[in-house]
């Protein structure tokens, strides 16, 4: 793939609004079509504008690729910038944040699996890139992030090393939803164990919990 050069900022509004529609336009056929069948033509079509409009403003798909997940790394950055609000954060107890936590992965995977599952293969064919690393430094920026909002609780965290736990346990949770809901391994399982949603959002915090030292019902 040719690294290329940034995507371009269009200042003037119409500009900007139509590079939106191509934008979004290629998230829906991701979401729907994955990365291979997320085709030029697919993605104007859904943009309701010519596949010549698309070139015009992109030399070829992959650099409409690279746009698209661009996009999402600014989405993390801000993120990343959010403050946390540690009395607030505090009161609410790191038995009923963990289920919240764990819950809110499992929608945002659900919400756009085929988009997320595209997002994950395409830095993993380009992890070379320079915007692909630029990613995978805010993940893990934000990845500790989560790490220090969990430690607002490491008084209650019984492990020999709390930022240790967090961290694995983190890592665990977040491999075992990828694993089952953006790659389906659901279907793996299905008819030896149960793993629906509802199984998830009540083991997966009860496993992290304990995992901890900290006491669950």
């Amino acid at each position: 793939m040719s690294k290329g050069p940034a995507p371009f900022r269009p200042k003037q509004k119409r500009s900007r609004e139509s590079l939106r529609r191509m934008l979004d336009a290629a998230e829906i056929v991701l979401d729907k079509y994955g990365l291979e069948g997320a085709t030029v033509s697919r993605i104007a079509k859904q943009a309701k504008v010519s596949p010549a409009n698309v070139y015009r403003r992109f030399p070829d798909k992959e650099a409409l690729m690279r746009a698209v997940f661009s996009r999402g790394t600014e989405v993390n950055r801000e993120e990343l910038a959010r403050e946390v609000d540690v009395e607030q954060l505090s009161k609410i107890g790191i038995r009923n944040f963990t289920p919240q936590w764990i819950a809110g992965m499992l929608g945002a995977y659900h919400a756009r699996t085929g988009l997320m599952r595209a997002t994950v293969l395409y830095a993993q064919q380009h992890e070379r890139t320079p915007f692909v690393r630029r990613q995978r430094d805010l993940e893990v920026r934000n990845f500790k992030k989560l790490v220090k909002t969990f430690l607002v609780w490491r008084d209650e965290i019984h492990h020999p090393d709390p930022e240790y736990a967090v961290s694995y346990g983190i890592l665990m949770v977040a491999f075992a939803l990828r694993e089952l809901i953006l790659f389906d391994q659901t279907r793996t399982f299905e008819h030896a164990l149960p793993v629906g949603d509802e199984q998830l959002k009540t083991e997966l915090p009860r496993m992290f919990l304990r995992y901890l030292g900290i006491e669950t019902d």
